[in-house]
């Protein structure tokens, strides 16, 4: 079987391929999908990732959250450990670890059930296994926080038949992608 190194290598090539107007229009339809989930609308809380090489664009849905009265929050990496901190605004954000740009703010996410972590991710399978980029936040995070309903967003392209999968990997509650969802 190809290790998961491999195969996130490839899936990963082919996704930094895409150019911007696919990027924007899967992420629309994506978004669009997740603001249809029971699960998107009982939350409080929605948790979301600011994205790089061509991830999902789940920030489309930062404002439109807002509007709905839900708190939004984003990843903070601290050490090997990852939170959630309060997202206000673009003007409010550093760059952080992996040169990724996270919240100033020193409010930190309490998780509860009423939480959406709404998570990237490079390689997944229809049972909603995933292959992340290996540092294992996620994982870290909702092995701690098990109330968090968990959507995870992919390209059509990025759902494989299998992948390896090991005993700390957490499978999100649904995978969404521009094609189907997953449950």
């Amino acid at each position: 079987m190809i290790t998961k190194k491999e195969i996130r290598k490839q899936v990963l090539a082919e996704r930094k391929s895409l150019d911007s107007d696919s990027v924007s229009l899967a992420s629309q339809v994506i978004c669009r999908k997740i603001m249809e989930l029971p699960a998107y609308e009982v939350s409080e809380n929605i948790c979301l990732y600011m994205p790089i090489n061509n991830e999902v664009d789940v920030m489309l849905l930062a404002e439109e959250a807002k509007a709905a009265g839900k708190k939004v929050w984003l990843p903070k990496v601290c050490g090997e450990e990852m939170e959630f901190r309060a997202y206000e605004s673009e003007e409010q954000l550093v760059t952080g670890a992996y040169n990724i740009k996270e919240p100033v703010s020193e409010e930190t996410l309490e998780a509860n059930s009423e939480t959406l972590v709404i998570m990237p991710g490079a390689v997944f399978t229809p049972e909603r296994d995933r292959i992340g980029y290996g540092g294992g936040y996620y994982d870290k995070y909702l092995a701690t926080n098990s109330m968090c309903t968990t959507v995870a967003v992919c390209y059509d392209f990025q759902i494989v038949d299998e992948i390896p999968v090991e005993e700390h990997d957490i499978k999100p509650d649904f995978l969404v992608s521009d094609i189907s969802i997953f449950r």
